[in-house]
């Protein structure tokens, strides 16, 4: 909190003398969640909307709480589905095939930057469909650094292999 309260004021957001200095009472958990189905974590539908949206992070979870010594002071649920789990079994390509997917778009671009990918997760996607229903789809979400700095998500299909283009 102090870090917070400092970086503020450096920042101009808070002025000087009108903050009280932070206690160990306002020290506080910050604990989040993301629903899962039948194991696998769901990827809820707000991170499909789009790229800056799609970071798989705390920020992102649809369950989110501030707990501190005062007790629970913020409790967010959102996004949160009812799944049918119909006895539906879909294939999926096997990982060497969906990381040469990645592997490919990565190599046909023409500039000098390093690519890395830092992290591959499985998720069941939930998106509203062309006909504005809910629809459901295994994908692979990757993490690739670019030079070590810039964080992209790229988004595979884990039953076709194809790239899912979310809009920027």
């Amino acid at each position: 909190m102090k870090k917070l309260r400092d970086q503020e004021l450096n920042n101009g957001l808070l002025e000087k003398g009108k903050t009280n200095e932070p206690t160990s009472e306002d020290e506080a958990y910050f604990i989040y969640a993301y629903q899962e189905n039948t194991g696998i974590p769901v990827f809820h539908e707000l991170m499909s909307v789009a790229k800056q949206m799609s970071d798989d992070s705390p920020d992102n979870a649809p369950v989110q709480a501030i707990y501190s010594a005062r007790g629970l002071e913020s409790l967010t649920i959102d996004y949160i589905y009812n799944f049918k789990n119909e006895q539906n079994t879909v294939t999926l390509k096997p990982f060497d095939e969906i990381a040469s997917v990645v592997e490919e778009k990565y190599d046909n671009i023409l500039n000098d930057v390093n690519y890395e990918v830092t992290r591959a997760k499985l998720y069941e996607r939930v998106y509203t469909g062309e006909d504005q229903k809910y629809a459901e789809e295994p994908i692979w979400y990757f993490e690739v650094m670019e030079n070590g700095s810039n964080k992209t998500v790229m988004l595979v299909n884990a039953e076709t292999g194809k790239e899912i283009n979310l809009p920027s």
